[in-house]
């Protein structure tokens, strides 16, 4: 029996769409039957499917390609004030994309527009900004804040970052060590590649672990698989199989 869309609320339309997006519970893939149940809540001024429907339209996702709309779904969705459309105009400005010119500043500006809104992908991408200065006056301060901030969200790679950057100036502090470890381990867990392989190297050496080589192995070929090419010739240093 076919569903009622229109009687189904934003929420619950968003929700199915992603059932046909990704083929899961008793779903079939079908990206067009996403795509177009999202766009019935986008037409009614939903946000979130604002976004999203422009995200399908970037990708081609069950509807053809074109990016310069994808941008109007976005800025329409980012008038309602939604963080992640917000951060994808800025994204296209930082980098030229769907029809807009290459603007770091105003890509900066809808930044932090979007961290203020709580996206962490905008904090992060904030941070690397100030680090470089690139649209914003150069700020290693306001990078390190940005970073924490990402990382306060659980961002694995802000995650990775700033537990590099506490390692780095830990010296023989146990507590800073520890606290490390619990950020490059979550970034690890969270499939960052390079995280991956520096938590093998920490199992490895036995640095704010107990060293185990078995465990050293394990991060290193998790984080092969993954692209990272200087995990595999670790795991091989450590007399374990290549990943092939």
């Amino acid at each position: 029996m076919a569903m009622d869309y229109e009687a189904m609320t934003d929420e619950k339309l968003l929700e199915l769409a992603q059932h046909y997006f990704n083929g899961t519970d008793d779903f079939e893939q079908d990206p067009e039957e996403g795509a177009y149940i999202v766009k019935i809540a986008a037409d009614r001024g939903n946000a979130d499917a604002l976004c999203e429907y422009g995200t399908c339209l970037l990708n081609g996702t069950g509807v053809p390609k074109d990016d310069k709309a994808a941008l109007q779904y976005w800025e329409q969705s980012a008038e309602k004030g939604c963080a992640l459309a917000t951060y994808k105009i800025a994204v296209c400005h930082l980098n030229g994309l769907c029809g807009l010119e290459k603007d770091p500043s105003k890509g900066a500006v809808l930044l932090d527009k979007a961290a203020q809104l709580g996206d962490a992908d905008a904090m992060f991408r904030l941070a690397l900004l100030y680090e470089n200065g690139v649209g914003v006056p150069k700020d290693s301060g306001k990078a390190d804040e940005y970073v924490r901030s990402a990382a306060k969200q659980d961002h694995p790679i802000a995650c990775f970052f700033l537990g590099m950057k506490i390692m780095s100036g830990a010296g023989e502090d146990r507590e800073k060590i520890a606290q490390a470890v619990q950020l490059i381990g979550f970034a690890a867990e969270s499939g960052e590649a390079q995280a991956q392989f520096v938590y093998g190297s920490l199992f490895q050496n036995g640095q704010g672990v107990e060293k185990d080589l078995a465990q050293a192995a394990g991060w290193y070929r998790r984080s092969a698989k993954a692209g990272f090419p200087p995990a595999n010739q670790a795991l091989m240093q450590l007399g374990f199989p290549g990943v092939q």
